[in-house]
């Protein structure tokens, strides 16, 4: 905890509040060896000295806190004046009236460090008035030396603003593009669109958070028009909310989200009118072009991070899939059955043959020929449901894996339903067909591999064949199972 408490800030901002702090109190602590104005009495010059810490003290505060108080608006002018009055010089309080600005002026509000500004201004005029004794000179509150002093107080409070908004600003550009380089090295890490849409909409509400008065609404068209899908800093109710005409409306957003009347809508590189995802950024005010441009930057990415996810998806399809049908290829279905084997729970793999399709093939054409695949790869996939896996091999080949079945009796009884869905003609462009199916039945024993079961399976769809197609062998069994 001390370590903590005798660390030195790691922001620009939080370093320069800090100092400006130190040097300014310092500043206000070598006046205490000035208090004794000639004109006042001895309680007034104590009095000036307690104003003078509280000075300090107020100063401190804000630091700690990282913030200032409202109430310190009109408390720090009467202060200032009463702690210069109480100077043997009332000028040499100009340099409360400077530090304390100083401070306050990196941690106010616009509104607040312009009313602050002000009583600077005011606070040397009282001072001289309460104690006109200037360097052993009697001065009015209104002479040319003490408002004199009055522009080089408002240059330094000017001053010092400027550079805390600058520094506000680069601070929170260096911020925005930090997170925008973490968006990016997320979404290139990211394996599926719930990974891609947390990482945009995490970013976005981030860069909200960096700049308060800001919103962004992320909008979608369909076929209905367009409907908002995402704010970040504006009400969550707006999720889901459909908006009326081709391209968002600045007016109608306003009224939507109120307390933000200014709207920039980008359609992202698309036609407004056609646009299938478009960007409103809204703000108290004018929202800065550069905040806009990092919006932009954020959508953009998330826009190519979706595509090259579809791009990866289609490709791993590909790759894992049999083009004709959609069923997975041989090599995935060979990595899941050696999962389910490798597994505690009960596996069985059908392996499964058409009978006669070459002569559907020879007789309707290759056309037909793909057309029954696609039926009979939809007819097995549907009596795999949620618990088996169907694939195409190649050609008339296809393939079931089975988990969680309760006995195998089941297994016998789908296998045989199987068949006979099989046996069923099947309506194609050039007329009705009729093929059968020759499917062989293995189950999963201790120690076997996924070689060993797919061997089985292969001869017992082998004896299925022999023993005048259409039917259902299980291996190690010398009785087909009726169909």
């Amino acid at each position: 905890m001390r370590r903590e408490w005798l660390s030195l800030p790691t922001r620009t901002v939080d370093r320069t509040r800090l100092a400006a702090t130190g040097i300014g109190s310092l500043a206000m602590l070598m006046q205490l060896g000035q208090l004794g104005n000639a004109l006042r009495s001895a309680e007034f010059t104590r009095l000036a000295g307690a104003a003078l810490i509280l000075l300090v003290v107020l100063t401190v505060r804000a630091q700690h806190r990282g913030r200032t108080s409202w109430w310190t608006v009109p408390v720090i002018p009467v202060l200032v004046a009463v702690a210069a009055a109480g100077l043997r010089d009332p000028l040499a309080g100009t340099s409360l009236a400077i530090a304390t600005l100083i401070v306050c002026s990196l941690y106010d509000t616009t509104r607040r460090w312009l009313a602050r500004v002000a009583g600077a201004l005011v606070a040397m005029p009282a001072a001289v008035a309460v104690s006109p004794d200037v360097v052993s000179q009697a001065a009015s509150w209104h002479s040319a030396t003490v408002l004199g002093l009055l522009p080089q107080i408002l240059l330094m409070g000017v001053l010092t603003r400027a550079f805390y908004a600058g520094l506000i600003r680069q601070e929170r550009a260096g911020a925005r593009d930090a997170a925008l380089v973490r968006a990016g090295r997320e979404l290139l890490a990211a394996t599926g669109g719930e990974q891609i849409r947390q990482a945009g909409e995490g970013t976005a509400e981030e860069l909200v958070r960096l700049h308060p008065g800001v919103a962004l609404l992320i909008v979608y068209r369909d076929a209905d028009g367009l409907t908002i899908g995402f704010p970040a800093g504006a009400p969550a109710e707006l999720t889901g909310q459909r908006l009326t005409g081709p391209v968002p409306d600045p007016a109608e957003l306003a009224e939507l989200a109120p307390g933000f009347p200014d709207w920039q809508v980008d359609p992202l590189g698309a036609e407004p009118e056609t646009a299938p995802v478009l960007m409103a950024v809204g703000g108290r005010r004018r929202v800065p072009a550069d905040l806009v441009d990092a919006f932009r930057s954020l959508s953009y990415q998330v826009m190519l991070a979706d595509e090259a996810n579809r791009a990866r998806a289609e490709l791993d399809h590909r790759a894992h899939h049999d083009h004709l049908t959609g069923l997975p290829n041989r090599a995935k279905f060979l990595r899941a059955a050696g999962a389910a084997v490798a597994g505690s729970g009960p596996v069985a793999l059908l392996t499964i043959d058409l009978d006669g399709f070459k002569r559907i093939n020879d007789e309707h054409g290759h056309a037909a020929g793909d057309e029954l695949l696609v039926a009979v790869a939809g007819r097995i996939a549907a009596a795999a449901g949620e618990r088996g896996l169907a694939a195409r091999f190649g050609g008339d080949e296809f393939a079931l894996l089975l988990t969680g079945f309760a006995a195998e009796a089941e297994v016998s009884e789908l296998a045989r339903g199987l068949c006979a869905d099989l046996g069923v003609p099947v309506g194609l462009a050039t007329g009705p067909v009729r093929v059968g199916a020759s499917v062989g039945v293995a189950l999963a024993e201790p120690g076997i591999s996924v070689t060993d079961l797919m061997r089985h399976a292969d001869l017992a769809m082998y004896a299925a064949k022999a023993g005048g197609k259409n039917r259902v062998v299980r291996y190690g069994v010398t009785e087909p199972i009726a169909v």
